[in-house]
């Protein structure tokens, strides 16, 4: 139904039609008068799925009952300020449990630093984007649209971003495996969307079949490489052992380089994160940073023992180690910082204390691993029930005015086994270090930390749209600049931060592994589902601004393709700040796009002359 028929027609003659009311987009509310916008946000049945937890068309105007325009921008503010409170709660989840947690992961799992940063990290920071993209806030928007805006925002900003904060030394040979993996799926998606012949389940299958075969083929590649360290090792052995010549030591230097190469792209280790301050030698803002000092190794087991004594009590410090572990103002941090800092300590204190509460924390940094035996053993509790009833409360979809109706019936039934649990691992554990069992609270944090992420990117996807649309911009357009910046702001915090700790390679690894998850598996579910059909029976996948999107993306996937072997697979800053230039392009180009200044590069473009 046309925009402009909308418009013209009184909202009173709609209500009474179903066909409407169940039709049309919720988005439609804010065109027509102030005075109806209420009625017609209670009414139209699209408000009370696009939305989460907090129906804010509804909000806005019965609750706040906005009748200018003057108010509601004064709401928008309002809304960003909501949407700090989530960008919050992403931060702190990220830092301070998520990126931690995938290191201990991949230390568990015995896989590299690379591949830990394809399979956990990557799949990780894509499923809530996957599950927001099933959800009906993304029903009219096109899925590969959506998908190959958020690869290149991925690439561009977080790649930008890592390349930009220290210089490391890439998987090459991987790094180009992987983008010409990426690029292998856009333009088998591109085919399939001008194939006919196939039924749309067939090409989603195919496409969700990709993924399996690229982590086998990332899989074979890592068990090659450990064959090739265990043959040089072996050749190496042989050679020291020979006689000495000059031929002979040329070939025994060159083996022994290759097997420190090979012995980097395969090691994985938990760093210390603090050595990294402002050791560095730094020339200049273009200028690469080189690090005068590296990261040590953590001692694991120390850290685990420090505080062990078996002549101290089960329960010493029992309480105040449980108060000092849920306090959310850091006592060095407050002590060591300005005033700026505190205010911020002081501002963040609420999230940072429900994420205590909530969130297991597991870090080997930290003595006895973040261990805090009554904190914990309440977890085992709290964690499961918080996460049931979050779950429950979506799945049930009650709306009380503009919020949800909390539901606990699934929580409840958790505490039959979480409540004698608990009491078994109190019982059990000590104060002074943590039991064996400990690190398969990992396994929660991340679960928890994906819930918290799936229901912020949900809100925050919600908010964008609704402010793009106060001030007038198409939704096709926020789908593909706003939202999709706002769905990567996570991915980046958890890049940025790894970057930052000394593992470039995970991050890297991970902007390519999940920009590949993200397409297949997002595209593939939606050929599969076959949710938006055209008059051919084909599924709708591309949009006006597809091209455009299009385009960008494989110049970046080309350019990154080319620096990386003009550096040799060396990150440098320069390459950063040009993966940041190229997005700026793109956002000027859309920009101006539409703003009807230039037209894009679909086919179906009409150019009318002006009188």
């Amino acid at each position: 139904m046309s925009l402009k028929y909308l418009i013209n027609t009184s909202p009173y003659s709609f209500l009474n039609e179903s066909d409407f009311m169940q039709n049309v987009s919720c988005l439609a509310v804010m065109h027509f008068s102030y005075l109806h916008r209420c009625e017609m946000a209670t009414k139209i049945d699209d408000c009370k799925y696009i939305t989460n937890f907090f129906n804010y068309y509804v909000m806005m105007y019965c609750s706040f009952k906005i009748d200018n325009k003057i108010t509601e921008i004064v709401v928008m503010l309002l809304f960003a300020l909501i949407y700090c409170f989530f960008l919050c709660i992403l931060y702190e989840g990220v830092n301070s449990y998520f990126a931690p947690t995938l290191k201990i992961a991949a230390l568990k799992m015995r896989i590299n630093e690379y591949m830990a940063g394809v399979v956990l990290v990557g799949v990780a920071n894509s499923t809530p984007d996957l599950l927001v993209n099933l959800s009906p806030v993304r029903m009219e928007g096109l899925t590969f649209n959506i998908a190959m805006a958020n690869a290149l925002t991925i690439i561009c900003l977080s790649g930008g971003a890592v390349c930009f904060i220290r210089p490391f030394r890439m998987n090459g040979h991987s790094i180009f495996r992987d983008l010409l993996f990426l690029l292998l799926i856009i333009e088998l998606v591109r085919f399939f969307m001008n194939d006919t012949a196939l039924a749309p389940w067939i090409k989603g299958a195919i496409l969700l079949s990709i993924y399996p075969i690229y982590l086998l083929i990332n899989i074979v590649d890592l068990i090659l490489l450990r064959y090739a360290i265990r043959k040089l090792r072996a050749d190496i052995e042989v050679l020291r052992q020979s006689p000495s010549s000059r031929e002979h030591d040329l070939i025994l230097t060159e083996k022994i380089v290759r097997l420190n190469n090979l012995q980097q792209d395969d090691e994985i280790q938990i760093l210390e994160s603090k050595l990294y301050r402002k050791r560095t030698y730094n020339a200049g803002f273009f200028v690469t940073p080189k690090p005068l000092i590296h990261h040590k190794e953590v001692d694991v087991e120390t850290n685990r023992r420090i505080l062990h004594s078996k002549a101290n009590p089960k329960n010493l410090f029992l309480f105040s180690e449980f108060l000092q572990a849920i306090n959310p103002i850091d006592s060095e941090g407050w002590y060591l910082s300005g005033t700026c800092a505190r205010i911020l300590q002081i501002l963040k204190a609420p999230v940072t204390l429900m994420l205590h509460l909530v969130v297991p924390l597991v870090d080997y940094q930290l003595v006895k691993h973040g261990w805090s035996k009554m904190l914990n053993c309440l977890q085992i509790v709290l964690t499961p029930f918080v996460i049931f009833a979050l779950v429950e409360t979506m799945l049930v979809h009650k709306y009380a005015e503009w919020y949800y109706v909390p539901q606990f019936r699934m929580a409840i039934w958790s505490l039959l086994v979480t409540m004698p649990l608990a009491i078994v691992v109190f019982l059990h554990s000590r104060t002074d270090i943590p039991p064996f069992y400990h690190s398969s609270y990992c396994a929660l944090t991340i679960s928890t930390v994906i819930i918290f992420f799936w229901i912020c990117a949900w809100e925050m996807d919600a908010l964008i749209s609704i402010i793009g649309v106060v001030f007038d911009l198409a939704p096709s357009y926020m789908s593909i600049t706003f939202n999709s910046v706002s769905a990567a702001t996570a991915d980046l915090i958890a890049y940025a931060h790894l970057a930052k700790h000394g593992y470039g390679k995970m991050a890297f690894g991970a902007i390519i592994g999940g920009s590949v998850y993200s397409l297949a598996v997002n595209v593939g579910i939606e050929l599969v589902l076959q949710k938006k059909l055209n008059s051919r029976g084909q599924v709708v996948l591309y949009g006006d601004d597809g091209v455009t999107i299009y385009i960008f993306l494989v110049i970046t996937i080309t350019t990154t393709l080319w620096w990386c072997l003009t550096f040799n697979f060396v990150a440098r800053r320069s390459a950063g700040l040009f993966m940041w230039s190229l997005f700026v392009l793109f956002l000027v180009y859309t920009t101006a796009i539409e703003l009807q200044w230039v037209h894009g590069f679909q086919d179906n473009i009409q150019i009318r002359p002006t009188a």
